[in-house]
């Protein structure tokens, strides 16, 4: 029990916290199945369900998801930890570091929004429209749509489409009960959007050529607006960039946290 809730998580390796944010859309933590044993051989990795996937507790009050990353880390006894997020998941991550500085050590952003994003007019319509298409004409019918959608994942990868189709699945009542994941979430205030310039931690961006030009627009605003953050776009990366690109996204995520010398400041 964390905060009031059941939070279920995974924890292997030895050696300075790394902590993968599942959130993606609706993905739990199995999306970082191309990351968590790999990094294990030299960190001490934790994945988890967010409140809301998986299996994690589904909400039934206002909550925050950056609070719950707070109450999870004290919980294991962890001051501080690399913070890793995809699409929502890197949203959280931002409103941790900036609700919790002294906890993040640094930040690694992929495909990222912020959560102001989540309660805007046409995100919640969508997520309504999405709950209602998934009731009359079933899941399948929702996880072909999203599986059609280039910018999501490319056709030819076979892995990441079966894994995506079944995290669906196993999820399937998230679509179902209208995502209280996002409407029952309550991001930091005032928003994230206006308060990137706080972030202290040092931060890695990323983000693949193949993604929408809107992510990419969302995304270079968010490196644009975080202080000495570095930038790195990833060929052939699509949305889904971890799953996508799992090598070049690992290369990637090694060498920021290396410290390597030739990483350039955006």
């Amino acid at each position: 029990m964390v905060d009031g809730t059941s939070l279920y998580y995974e924890r292997m390796g030895l050696g300075f916290p790394l902590v993968f944010v599942s959130g993606g859309g609706i993905m739990d933590r199995r999306s970082w199945d191309p990351q968590f044993e790999v990094f294990a051989a030299d960190y001490e990795v934790i994945r988890y369900d967010v409140r809301g996937i998986g299996k994690s507790a589904r909400p039934t009050e206002p909550f925050s998801h950056s609070n719950d990353l707070f109450e999870l880390l004290r919980f294991l006894n962890i001051d501080r930890a690399h913070i890793v997020g995809l699409s929502v998941g890197g949203a959280i991550a931002i409103d941790f570091a900036i609700e919790y500085p002294e906890r993040a050590a640094s930040l690694i952003l992929a495909s990222s929004g912020v959560s102001d994003d989540s309660k805007a007019d046409a995100n919640v319509q969508g997520l309504i429209t999405l709950s209602t298409m998934t009731k009359t004409e079933g899941i399948e019918c929702v996880i072909a749509a999203v599986l059609d959608t280039p910018f999501v994942v490319s056709a030819a990868n076979a892995p990441a489409r079966e894994r995506i189709r079944q995290i669906y699945l196993d999820n399937h009542d998230v679509f179902e009960s209208n995502f209280p994941i996002y409407l029952r979430w309550e991001p930091i205030q005032p928003p994230a959007s206006r308060r990137l310039r706080d972030i202290r931690a040092r931060t890695l961006v990323l983000r693949g050529d193949s993604d929408s030009p809107a992510y990419g627009a969302l995304v270079d605003r968010i490196a644009e607006g975080i202080k000495g953050c570095v930038k790195l776009v990833i060929s052939g990366g699509t949305h889904f960039l971890n799953l996508e690109k799992p090598q070049e996204f690992n290369d990637a995520v090694r060498g920021f946290l290396s410290g390597c010398p030739t990483w350039t400041r955006h």
